[in-house]
C-alpha cells in the first residue's frame, strides 16, 4: 500500500506530499455521473456495491494518495429517529427537526451502531479489501454541531436562526442534542475504523457559525470528546472546522493528529498557530481548478512552500472540489502536487 498519507498524518517522513480532495468523488467525474443518473443519491449510499465503487474512482482516476468514503453526513442520526429524504435542489431535508426539550428527549443512540447504517460497514469492508495494495481509506462522520445545525433546521441554511435561538436561548436543551449526536458519532466512527477505515476525519463545516468565545463553549468540548474516546483506535484522526480561525490555538489541542485548513487562512500562519505537534491538512483555493494548468501548477508550488514549516502535510483543497470542475484540471492538481513536492 502507498502509505505516504498515513505517515504524513503522523508526521513522518514522505518522498512526497499525499495528496487528495474533499468531494473528489462528486458530478465532475465522468465515470461518477452515469451512477447517479441511474440511481438517487441515497439509494447510491445504502448500496454498499455502488457507494465502493464510488469511493474508489478517484483513486483510479485521479491518482490521489487516498481515498475518502462515499457517504453523507446527515446518515448518521437517522437510527437516532430523524426522518431524512433528499429534495430535488434542497439536499437533505429532515421531516421532523429538533426544535424543542422533548424533540431532544426522544432522540436515541442505539447500543449497536450497525442498527440502521449497516450498509456503510458493509461498503467500507469492500473498499478495505479492494484499496488493500492501493491507498488508505479514510472514513469520516459530521461533527456533532454541523450535524446537529442540520436536525435543528431540517435542512441547509445561510442563516440558522433556529440554531442560534437553541444555542443562546435554550443552551440546556442544545446541550443534550449535542451530547446525543456526539456519542452516536463516536461509536459511528469505531465502527469505520472496525471495518477497515485507515484514518477518521471530523467535518465541521459549520464551525465558524460560532464566534471564538461561543466555539470553545458549545462545539469544541464534543470535538475533544469523541477524539479522546477514538484514541485507542490507532488511526491518525483527522479534524476539519471550516471558517474557524480565532480559535486554532485551541484546535491544536483537540486530540486529532492532522488539522484541516480552509482557504480562509494562509496556511503559513495556520502553522505557526498550530505548533509543532500537529499535522496540516490543505488548503488550496478550489476554484483555482478553473484556472490554466500554470495557474495551477504556480498555486500548488504556494501551497507547498507554505507548508514547508508543518509536522507534516497532506495536501488538499481549502474545501470540496466545485461540482462542475474540468476534470482534466483536477488531475492536473494532483499531478502537479506529486511533481513539485518530489523535487522540491
Amino acid at each position: 500500500m502507498n502509505d505516504g498519507f498515513l505517515r504524513a498524518c503522523r508526521g513522518e517522513s514522505v518522498d512526497y506530499t499525499p495528496v487528495w480532495l474533499m468531494r473528489q468523488a462528486g458530478p465532475f467525474l465522468s465515470r461518477y455521473k452515469p451512477i447517479l443518473a441511474k440511481y438517487d443519491f441515497l439509494t447510491v449510499c445504502r448500496t454498499p456495491e455502488l457507494a465502493a465503487e464510488i469511493t474508489i474512482q478517484p483513486v483510479d482516476d485521479l491518482g490521489v494518495d487516498a481515498a475518502i468514503f462515499y457517504s453523507d453526513i446527515t446518515t448518521t442520526v437517522v437510527p437516532m429517529g430523524m426522518k431524512l429524504s433528499y429534495a430535488p435542489g434542497k439536499g437533505p431535508v429532515y421531516a421532523n427537526p429538533v426544535r424543542t426539550s422533548g424533540d431532544a428527549a426522544r432522540l436515541r443512540v442505539p447500543d449497536d451502531v450497525s442498527e440502521g447504517l449497516g450498509f456503510v460497514f458493509e461498503a467500507q469492508k469492500i473498499c478495505a479489501r479492494e484499496l488493500a495494495s492501493k491507498v488508505p481509506l479514510i472514513g469520516f462522520a459530521g461533527s456533532p454541531f454541523t450535524v446537529a445545525a442540520y436536525m435543528i433546521e431540517g435542512a441547509a441554511s445561510h442563516t440558522h436562526v433556529n440554531v442560534r435561538k437553541m444555542v443562546f436561548g435554550d443552551p440546556e436543551t442544545f446541550h443534550v442534542v449535542m451530547d446525543k449526536v456526539a456519542r452516536q458519532t463516536t461509536n459511528y466512527l469505531r465502527g469505520q475504523a472496525e471495518a477497515g477505515a485507515n484514518a477518521l476525519m471530523l467535518f465541521d463545516s459549520n464551525a465558524g457559525m460560532l464566534g471564538p468565545r461561543d466555539y470553545l463553549e458549545f462545539n469544541l468540548p464534543y470535538v475533544k470528546r469523541i477524539l479522546a474516546d477514538l484514541q485507542d483506535t490507532g488511526v491518525p484522526l483527522i479534524y476539519f472546522g471550516l471558517g474557524q480561525h480565532e480559535t486554532l490555538p485551541d484546535i491544536a489541542r483537540c486530540g486529532a493528529d492532522v488539522i484541516g485548513i480552509d482557504y480562509g487562512k494562509k496556511l503559513r500562519n495556520a502553522i505557526d498557530e498550530l505548533g509543532p505537534n500537529v499535522s496540516v491538512q490543505g488548503n488550496i483555493e478550489p476554484y483555482v481548478l478553473y484556472q490554466s494548468r500554470e495557474n495551477i501548477y504556480e498555486r500548488v508550488a504556494e501551497t507547498l512552500a507554505d507548508a514547508r514549516g508543518a509536522r507534516g502535510h497532506v495536501f488538499n483543497l481549502g474545501h470540496g472540489v466545485p461540482t462542475d470542475a474540468p476534470e482534466a484540471m483536477v488531475k492536473a492538481l494532483v499531478a502537479a502536487v506529486h511533481e513539485q513536492s518530489e523535487t522540491s
